[in-house]
């Protein structure tokens, strides 16, 4: 059975589902057929390191890329930053390589995968709206600046991204709907996240 890793924090892990069965990663991999690793931990950032490159946070999604390679899945899919941005991560200079911030954290993560997984697909998802997307954080900084990062990690290594705002369609004005909390989707929430990724998968409909 094709094996899947699924890659993030509190939604991954299926916060805000009324059980793990509702939460969107399992959703995908019933629908698919596959076999489901869930690598979610709630509360965990995706940067994890100081400027000197040394791992300081082992609950990071950089300190657990092993876990990941440890799994050898087929596919590999995403979803990580909210508490990046929730918790004022630096961003990290795309055109400047900086150890410890959240581009290149996520830049390094990805190249380990790529390196060691050359066989492995891997998607990238964007972070799900939640109610304080559009409210700066410490460093003055809101959701959407996160994202960018995530687009553009997908564009430089030429990965599949989904869009939790353009293909999932979750955003400001349904977000009361779909949400169990000011930061966690409902199950329908899920549900329409799961919809997203399975018509990228299925169709190849992804961003």
């Amino acid at each position: 059975m094709t094996k899947c890793v699924f890659f993030g924090a509190s939604t991954v892990e299926g916060s805000g589902a009324s059980s793990p069965e509702k939460r969107f990663s399992t959703l995908v991999c019933r629908t698919m057929g596959w076999d489901e690793t869930n690598l979610g931990v709630g509360g965990t950032s995706m940067t994890g390191r100081d400027d000197k490159g040394m791992v300081i946070d082992e609950e990071s999604g950089i300190g657990r890329v092993p876990d990941i390679l440890h799994a050898d899945p087929a596919w590999v899919i995403i979803l990580y930053g909210a508490n990046d941005f929730a918790s004022g991560k630096p961003l990290g200079d795309p055109e400047q390589f900086q150890q410890g911030t959240f581009y290149w954290d996520y830049d390094t993560a990805l190249r380990g995968l790529i390196e060691n997984l050359p066989n492995a697909q891997i998607i990238l998802m964007t972070l799900v709206y939640r109610g304080d997307a559009e409210t700066p954080n410490a460093l003055g900084l809101i959701l959407e600046n996160y994202n960018d990062s995530v687009r553009r990690l997908a564009t430089r290594y030429n990965l599949k991204i989904v869009d939790a705002g353009a293909n999932a369609g979750i955003n400001s004005h349904n977000f009361a709907q779909l949400s169990a909390d000011d930061a966690h989707l409902n199950d329908l929430g899920h549900q329409r996240l799961a919809a997203s990724v399975i018509e990228c998968l299925s169709t190849d409909r992804c961003d």
